[in-house]
């Protein structure tokens, strides 16, 4: 190639990473999802007893499911995160609904072990479920 040609070719890739770098398009969202699981009252003896198994959502020693956070991840992996041969999930019991805690389930993906970062964002019940990784 003659030196012009390389120069210009040169010139055109500079340009092309300065139009790139100068894009108005913003960063693609952090890969979580958001849901809403209905936590449930964890017994304790420093906690007063409830009629009809109700209590608010800001009442102390409320914590998650684990088997219906599991099958949430689950969902969440396959349908949303488009992930192929999920197998079994495992969340940890007694985790509290307390916004801004983080906490991990492990997965099976095509028979390999990956974790999910799972993120409380309130005090009613919700939480990110992070890609697998």
């Amino acid at each position: 190639m003659s030196r012009r040609a390389v120069a210009t070719v040169g010139l055109c890739g500079a340009a092309f990473a300065v139009l790139v770098a100068c894009s108005d398009t913003p960063a693609p969202a952090p890969a979580t999802k958001t849901v809403t699981v209905p936590p449930t009252s964890r017994a304790s003896s420093s906690a007063p007893a409830t009629s009809g198994g109700s209590s608010s959502f800001n009442a102390p020693g409320r914590v998650f499911d684990p088997r219906t956070m599991q099958a949430d991840v689950r969902k969440i992996l396959t349908e949303t995160y488009q992930v192929n041969e999920v197998g079994d999930v495992l969340c940890p019991s007694n985790q509290k609904v307390q916004d801004g805690s983080t906490f991990t389930c492990t997965v099976q993906v095509g028979g390999e072990g990956k974790t999910v970062t799972i993120t409380v964002t309130g005090e009613e019940g919700r939480y990110e479920v992070g890609a697998p990784g």
